[in-house]
């Protein structure tokens, strides 16, 4: 089984491929897309999650990091406007 969701720029994949046996345990990639000409989300942005806890984790870091990026990128465009 393989199930692939994309919403927007972002997507998962829940790894086991057509038939292939089932895995021991499930797990969850997260993917966004590898550029604007993308279709679907298909780079892989994570390690395999396993755990909901895992996911939050991960999803809470990634944030936190975006933030961080925002705000440096509108401090470098004002700095750049200013000059």
């Amino acid at each position: 089984m393989r199930i692939e969701e994309t919403e927007g720029r972002f997507g998962f994949h829940l790894t086991g491929g057509k038939g292939e046996p089932p895995a021991a345990c499930a797990n969850v990639q997260i993917f966004v897309m590898s550029s604007a000409l993308s279709r679907a989300a298909d780079l892989a942005i994570s390690p395999h999650l396993r755990t909901a806890g895992e996911i939050d984790r991960f999803i809470d870091e990634a944030i936190a990091s975006l933030q961080v990026i925002r705000m440096d990128a509108k401090n470098a465009l004002s700095l750049a406007a200013a000059r």
